[in-house]
């Protein structure tokens, strides 16, 4: 019996703990922050631009691997910024080896991000960005196709190429520095821009914003965004796809079942031995006979106490 009220009590412990992962998951999901992932719907999020995009008849697709694997048909690819990201997996050296091949071969990087590093940047060639005092609107300045039918963009900017940048075309920028340039790296280019938000779901309702996107993006065959930073996958497992709540409710789980079974099969002290009760052994009942035979003393047989028992106990079963 003690075993299994053991049992249902790891049960419902191991039902609450689940229950409260699943409760903090539609927690987070609510105070989630929006990301720019072509995915999120949220202000930041770029799910209007990939929208755009598909509308507008630009081949467009999401991209969910490695960027070693990437599509050889893709000419375009779009990688977004992931600093403030809770799922992101941030591109490590071999991605960077990737990259500059598949610029140096004729592909298009398109980079959005605030802090560009340099040459420790994974974008191919790029310069280094600096913070400015905030700004919300940018003048294109070159005339090319980039450009074409933008008078002025606007968005949360916040950093910059600065103005003595030697390599690229500045495309677009403030009276603090470049907000974005193009220039050529091997057989293929790369855009860079630093105000993630000017491709916003929010900003896109500016139509200069709109106009920038497309020419930046499409017009060079097929277009990838690359979702893998953000922590989608295309060929993920089930523990995998599980928020990191729900792993660490099972693994709670798992160590409340391996202390229950520990606790059932491996002794820790010595085997408690309750008090013995008050149950008459066979050695009591002969205790007792032989002293009602004592007492007895047999005088005669109508006085002999046993022989009157057995006559009573003949009597009894004829009866029944």
């Amino acid at each position: 019996m003690t075993r299994h009220l053991n049992l249902l009590v790891v049960i419902l412990c191991s039902v609450l703990i689940v229950l409260l992962g699943v409760e903090r998951i539609a927690l987070q999901q609510r105070e989630r922050p929006s990301v720019y992932s072509s995915y999120d719907t949220g202000p930041n999020g770029y799910r209007a631009l990939y929208e755009v995009l598909r509308t507008a008849g630009v081949p467009v697709t999401r991209f969910e691997g490695l960027i070693a694997a990437l599509d050889p048909r893709v000419r375009t690819l779009v990688i977004t910024g992931y600093e403030h990201d809770p799922g992101a997996k941030p591109l490590d050296r071999r991605d960077t080896d990737e990259l500059r091949r598949f610029v140096v071969n004729g592909g298009r990087l398109i980079a959005i991000d605030e802090e560009f590093a340099g040459s420790q940047d994974v974008t191919p060639g790029v310069g280094e960005s600096v913070r400015t005092p905030p700004g919300v609107a940018a003048i294109p300045l070159a005339t090319n196709a980039y450009t074409a039918g933008v008078a002025g963009v606007r968005g949360q900017i916040g950093w910059v190429f600065p103005y003595v940048t030697s390599r690229g075309v500045p495309l677009l920028a403030n009276k603090y520095g470049i907000v974005a340039l193009w220039y050529r790296y091997g057989r293929g280019e790369v855009v860079a821009v630093t105000a993630p938000s000017l491709f916003s779901n929010e900003a896109l309702r500016n139509r200069d914003n709109t106009r920038f996107a497309y020419n930046a993006i499409a017009g060079r065959g097929l277009v990838a965004f690359d979702e893998y930073i953000h922590g989608y996958s295309d060929s993920p497992t089930i523990w995998g796809v599980l928020p990191t709540a729900v792993r660490a409710a099972v693994w709670l789980v798992v160590a409340i079942a391996v202390i229950a079974l520990v606790g059932a099969n491996v002794p820790f002290a010595p085997p408690f031995l309750p008090p013995p009760g008050d149950e008459r052994t066979s050695s009591d009942y002969i205790t007792a006979i032989a002293q009602l035979l004592r007492r007895s003393r047999r005088r005669s047989p109508d006085d002999d106490v046993v022989w009157q028992a057995k006559i009573d106990f003949q009597r009894r079963k004829e009866h029944a």
